[in-house]
C-alpha cells in the first residue's frame, strides 16, 4: 500500500516568491495632497522626520520582509488555497522561476474569468523575490502518482494534509506543481524564511479569448507564454 508521509528533505537554498506589485513608483502622499505640490512636500517632510532615525537599509529590509514573507501570515491567514483551509497562513514559493510563473498565471486567469463580459486583454504587474528557506520539510514530490488529490483542483485532500502537518508542528512541505512539472514549497511558519531580495518585475497580459498569458520581463520582450486552453 502506498505511504504518503515517508520522506523528508532538507532545504537550504533560495526559492522564488511571485506576488502582485507595480513596476512604477506611486506617490504615497497623493491621496493626502490632492495634487497640491506644497502639501505634498509638507507630507513628505513629515514622513522623513519620522523615519530620520531609521537607516535606509533597515527600511528596505523590513519592507522586503513584510512584502515577500510576512503578508500571508499577517494579512491573509483566512484565505483558502491548496494547503490553506483559512485557519492559518500558508506561504507559497517555487524552486524554479518557470514554476512560479505557471502557478501565478493560472490563478490570474481564474480570477479574471470570474468577471463577466471581459473579452479584452488584461494587464497585471508582479514582482519576483528570492527568499532563502532552511528547514526539514515533508517531501511529497512524486506522491501525486499514487495520490492524485495532491494536484487536483478539489482541495479537500490537501487541506487534510496541511491541517495534520500544521498541528504536528512541521514547518512546511514540498509538492509537485499542479500546473507544470516543477516543485512548490508550502510554508506554515515564517521562521524558516529569510533574506528576501528583489529579483525582477514581470508583466502578465491575459487574453480571455485564447486563455493564454504572455509574460514579459522587460516591456516588449516576451519571456514566456502560458496557455490554459483546456481550463
Amino acid at each position: 500500500m502506498p505511504v504518503l508521509f515517508d520522506r523528508i528533505r532538507e532545504l537550504d537554498n533560495d526559492v522564488f516568491r511571485n506576488i502582485v506589485s507595480l513596476r512604477k513608483w506611486i506617490d504615497p502622499f497623493d491621496d493626502l495632497s490632492d495634487g497640491d505640490v506644497n502639501l505634498n512636500r509638507i507630507a513628505a517632510f513629515a514622513g522623513n522626520r519620522v523615519k530620520s532615525g531609521i537607516s535606509p537599509e533597515t527600511v528596505q529590509r523590513d519592507f522586503f520582509h513584510s512584502r515577500a514573507i510576512g503578508y500571508p501570515f499577517e494579512r491573509e491567514p483566512y484565505l483558502t488555497s491548496r494547503f490553506g483551509n483559512g485557519l492559518f497562513g500558508v506561504w507559497y514559493g517555487s524552486l524554479e522561476m518557470d514554476t512560479t510563473i505557471h502557478e501565478t498565471a493560472f490563478h490570474m486567469m481564474m480570477e479574471e474569468l470570474k468577471v463577466e463580459g471581459s473579452n479584452e486583454p488584461i494587464v497585471r504587474e508582479r514582482a519576483v523575490y528570492l527568499v532563502h528557506s532552511r528547514a526539514l520539510l515533508i517531501d511529497l514530490v512524486g506522491k501525486e502518482i499514487d495520490f492524485p488529490g495532491l494536484v487536483a483542483d478539489d482541495y479537500g485532500f490537501t487541506h487534510n494534509i496541511a491541517e495534520r502537518l500544521h498541528v504536528e508542528g512541521w514547518p512546511g512541505l514540498l509538492s509537485r506543481s499542479a500546473r507544470c512539472g516543477g516543485i512548490n514549497l508550502a510554508v506554515f511558519t515564517p521562521s524558516i524564511l529569510g533574506n528576501p531580495r528583489s529579483d525582477c518585475f514581470l508583466t502578465y497580459t491575459f487574453d480571455p479569448k485564447t486563455r493564454s498569458v504572455a509574460v514579459e520581463r522587460q516591456p516588449g520582450e516576451l519571456l514566456l507564454e502560458v496557455s490554459f486552453k483546456g481550463c
